[in-house]
């Protein structure tokens, strides 16, 4: 019996090159929208993808060095409808 596992859609992939300073100022603005508004859209061109993540976020971090190379990543994840509520006995 074969299982079809769901594919994963991947909505934007994007790189680019900026100073330490545009890379600030551009992980500030996500920063501010996710606190203010809970939200934060990404465009490209006429294409907007509005990332609003649900409650709880499970976050990861990720520092690596091979060499001269260093790579530090921030990964969130968290899954639609799931529920921030404790569990509470009476």
């Amino acid at each position: 019996m074969t299982v079809n596992k769901p594919l994963t859609e991947v909505l934007v992939v994007r790189g680019e090159k900026q100073s330490l300073v545009e890379f600030s100022d551009f992980f500030l603005m996500i920063a501010t929208r996710l606190k203010e508004n809970g939200q934060f859209s990404i465009v490209e061109g006429e294409k907007t993808t509005i990332i609003a993540p649900d409650e709880p976020l499970e976050v990861e971090l990720k520092y690596e060095k091979k060499y001269d190379k260093h790579q530090f990543e921030i990964e969130f994840e968290w899954l639609e409808g799931q529920s921030n509520e404790k569990l509470t006995i009476k």
